[in-house]
């Protein structure tokens, strides 16, 4: 044990002295207090205390209510309705847009202001009209949300009954406070640290810690005693810099695309509907083609003219198929894509004027599509999008390539994999890809093999040779769920440092 003693004194960086005298205090807040240090360097210091058996360290997470962005702003400058209410008390009564013109305040800060002292009943809103309703002294009081805001930060779970009012009424404005979880940490402490603490401070030694080439030229390191470095304590974990796990996770599929032979597919975000719809024989009826489904530019964009030839056999196919008079100018609407197929469609105009017609392409990029967030759904997503073009390829070949996606992407076993019929108006047999996730099934996407409708136009030669076009699009997001075993997939574009240090993509 004395042995021990000396060579965890002999080990006490400059650091771990400066707080060793404040230990007794019993906090990180006292110690700052007393010792002027900063709550980074005491928490460090703690931490090397910790290893050396000095300090038993205790951390509970706790909810702290502070200032937002706009909370900062407003403990200065005032809340938006204390600055409409002293320009009320200086004017008695103004106008609703000469009292928006002179307080300043953006459209959101006046309208809240508005409803805020309407609710306290400071003021009435009469023909266009605002009046002051209270005294000049009854106006110069502290609002109840002045108070609070002065008193941030508080723990959530020390809020009195009016506090965690006024908190619920303030969440609703746009970031003038917010709550987050914050590390506490307490400490205590051991036997063997009282005991490090007395001999520290009754033999208080001064140790060099770095040697500098100065010390050794004038020798000022003679009869000099030097820190110890104890090379078996354990440091914590250096965290550093690196690539986003989904994005690594993206590449690596790029990669496994690649190395089975298929090609990458590029385009626009931008399209008009003819790629995304006309080119895949979905009719202008269908409901998808409606606003509430697409996003739709209501700029007018410069893009590529249509060919003449291929606008014109699409238009016979729909039009004989689909028996309905069919629109140019429905088919020139711009949207931003709501599916990666586009890109199947415009490589398939690529291929039809080559001449081996054969190939694999894929394509991992992003589509928009108005929809409600939530655990399962996003607006912008990403699409992992294919097609295999040759000759007899059959509905086998299809679930073949789906097995192999759904085995190399998130080594799914055979048994984890499942198909289910499907529709589509482009393809046709067409089917469904769930894959095991837990306890549930989770639907990854649809596949099928390409209608002669959607292909002729772009090959006419297709049906007299054979030639067949698989095609899947697969929700690349929810894959990545699988593969990281997650249950959000908002978690996939978290911002959350902790979480995002855990996650690793392994290929």
């Amino acid at each position: 044990m004395v042995e021990e003693k000396k060579k965890v004194l002999l080990s006490l960086s400059t650091l771990e002295k400066k707080i060793i005298p404040f230990l007794h205090l019993g906090s990180v807040e006292k110690i700052k207090k007393e010792s002027m240090l900063d709550e980074t360097s005491i928490k460090r210091a703690l931490s090397f205390l910790e290893l050396k058996g000095v300090v038993r360290i205790k951390r509970e997470k706790k909810k702290v209510v502070d200032l937002g962005t706009n909370g900062i702003l407003y403990k200065r400058k005032g809340l938006p309705e204390r600055t409409l209410l002293s320009l009320l008390v200086e004017k008695k009564q103004l106008e609703l847009e000469e009292a928006k013109r002179l307080s300043n305040l953006t459209e959101n800060e006046f309208f809240a202001a508005l409803g805020a002292l309407k609710e306290k009943n400071f003021i009435c809103v009469e023909r266009g009209k605002i009046f002051l309703k209270v005294s000049k002294e009854k106006a110069a009081l502290k609002f109840p949300e002045e108070k609070f805001l002065e008193e941030l930060p508080l723990p959530e779970d020390a809020l009195t009954a009016e506090q965690k009012k006024l908190l619920e009424k303030l969440l609703r404005r746009k970031e003038i406070v917010k709550v987050f979880e914050k590390e506490r940490i307490s400490y205590e402490l051991t036997d063997f640290g009282k005991e490090i603490v007395t001999a520290a401070l009754k033999h208080k030694v001064e140790l060099i810690e770095e040697l500098t080439p100065e010390m050794l030229k004038k020798g000022k390191w003679k009869g000099k005693k030097f820190k110890h470095y104890v090379l078996d304590t354990k440091v914590p974990e250096i965290v550093f810099g690196r690539r986003h796990f989904y994005l690594e996770f993206l590449d690596e599929i790029r990669e496994k695309f690649l190395a089975l032979g298929f090609k990458e597919m590029q385009g626009p975000i931008v399209v008009q509907e003819f790629w995304n719809f006309d080119a895949l024989f979905q009719p202008q009826f269908h409901p998808a083609r409606e606003w509430s489904d697409t996003y739709r530019v209501v700029n007018e964009l410069k893009l590529n003219k249509l060919d003449p030839k291929l606008v014109n056999a699409v238009k016979k196919i729909h039009e004989k198929k689909w028996n309905y008079s069919w629109s140019k100018e429905k088919a020139s609407e711009v949207i931003l894509r709501p599916q990666v197929t586009v890109l199947s469609a415009l490589t398939l105009a690529k291929i039809g004027k080559n001449k081996d017609k054969e190939g694999k392409y894929f394509a991992i990029e992003r589509c928009f599509r108005p929809d409600v967030v939530d655990a399962r759904h996003l607006t912008e997503f990403n699409q992992l999008e294919g097609i295999v073009i040759g000759k007899e390829l059959n509905f086998k070949h299809l679930l073949g390539v789906l097995k192999l996606i759904a085995k190399e992407v998130v080594d799914a076993k055979e048994n984890e994999i499942r198909f289910f019929p499907d529709y589509y108006p482009f393809t046709e047999p067409s089917v469904e890809l769930n894959i095991k996730f837990g306890k549930e099934w989770l639907e990854v996407g649809g596949a099928g093999i390409f209608r002669e409708e959607v292909v002729s136009p772009f090959i006419p030669e297709a049906k007299e040779e054979k030639i067949r076009v698989l095609a899947f699009g697969l929700g690349i997001d929810r894959l990545a769920m699988i593969k990281f075993k997650l249950n959000d997939i908002r978690e996939l574009f978290s911002k959350n440092l902790n979480f995002l240090r855990k996650v690793k993509c392994q290929p």
